[in-house]
């Protein structure tokens, strides 16, 4: 799956489930470590340059249709960048293997989460509104 059409496949999920924000990025991480053979760091930086685009895409698209808080949404993007410059450093300093082995026990909690999640019990009184 090394071959052109491998490559379109994984940009084309990626770019899809990136801009309905489910995480485009594990896939094209999961294709260039798994199949194409990219080293972890590569990947990551690959991934963020792909992500770019997508992402000035979604946010044009998504503020068109006033779907985002513009204030919560700088505030977070500030935090972001500084979390993303965090793990840039940190990641020099761990080496791929661990790294590829902390990104997967990430993707484990995270799948676990989805499938198993906190069950929110209705409060005594509390009345729900069917539409």
């Amino acid at each position: 799956m090394n071959g052109w059409f491998g490559i379109a496949l994984a940009g084309i999920l990626s770019g899809m489930a990136g801009s309905m924000g489910l995480g485009g990025g594990t896939v094209l991480l999961l294709y260039l470590t798994l199949f194409a053979g990219v080293d972890q760091l590569t990947a990551q930086g690959i991934n963020l340059i792909f992500f770019l685009p997508i992402a000035v895409l979604a946010l044009v698209l998504h503020g068109r249709n006033g779907l985002i808080a513009w204030k919560d949404a700088i505030a977070i993007a500030l935090l972001g960048l500084a979390g993303a410059a965090a793990g840039t450093i940190l990641s020099g300093w761990i080496d791929g293997a661990v790294l590829q082995k902390i990104f997967a026990a990430g993707l484990l909690f995270i799948g676990f989460r989805e499938l198993f999640p906190k069950v929110k019990r209705k409060k005594p009184g509390s009345q729900t509104h069917e539409q």
